[in-house]
C-alpha cells in the first residue's frame, strides 16, 4: 500500500501523534487528533505529562484538562498524562502527512473507546468553543 494512503489513514479522531516538531515546540511532543475540517486543516490537542500552572487561571481551562491513564497508554506514555484541550491547534493535513512520511512524526497508537467518548462529551459541553468549532471539529461521526 501507497506510504501517503496508509499515512492519511492514521489521520482519524482519536489517533496519537508523537512529533520532534509541531508549532514551534522544538522538543518532541505527544498529540491527539479531534476532527478534520473541509479545507483539509486537522484540528488536534497536545498531550501533556502535567497540567501547566496557566491552566489554573480559569477553572473552565482546567475542566478540560483530561486525564489519561499511563496504564492504557503503556507502550508509548511514561506517565499519566492529561490531554490540554482548552484550545484547539490545527495543521494543514498536507503538512502533517509530509511530517509523517519524513519521520518527523510518527503514529504511536490511538486513545481507547472510553476515553475518546469522555473526550468528546466534554468538547461538546464547553463554552470555550463556537458552534462552527463543535459542528467541524468535534461533530458526530
Amino acid at each position: 500500500m501507497d506510504s501517503n494512503i496508509l499515512s492519511a489513514m492514521q489521520i482519524k479522531r482519536g489517533a496519537i501523534f508523537l512529533s520532534e516538531k509541531i508549532k514551534n515546540i522544538e522538543h518532541p511532543k505527544f498529540f491527539v487528533i479531534i476532527g478534520e475540517d473541509a479545507n483539509n486543516f486537522v484540528g488536534y490537542f497536545f498531550i501533556n505529562s502535567s497540567v501547566n500552572k496557566y491552566m489554573f487561571s480559569r477553572q473552565d481551562f482546567i475542566n478540560m484538562q483530561m486525564n489519561i491513564k499511563r496504564s492504557k497508554y503503556d507502550s508509548f506514555l511514561k506517565y499519566d498524562s492529561f490531554i490540554d484541550c482548552h484550545e484547539l491547534s490545527k495543521i494543514k493535513k498536507d503538512t502533517l502527512l509530509e511530517q509523517i512520511n519524513n519521520k518527523i512524526t510518527e503514529y504511536k497508537g490511538e486513545l481507547t473507546e472510553e476515553d475518546l467518548e469522555m473526550l468528546m462529551e466534554n468538547l461538546r459541553k464547553s463554552d470555550l468553543y463556537s458552534k462552527v468549532e463543535k459542528d467541524t471539529f468535534f461533530n458526530v461521526l
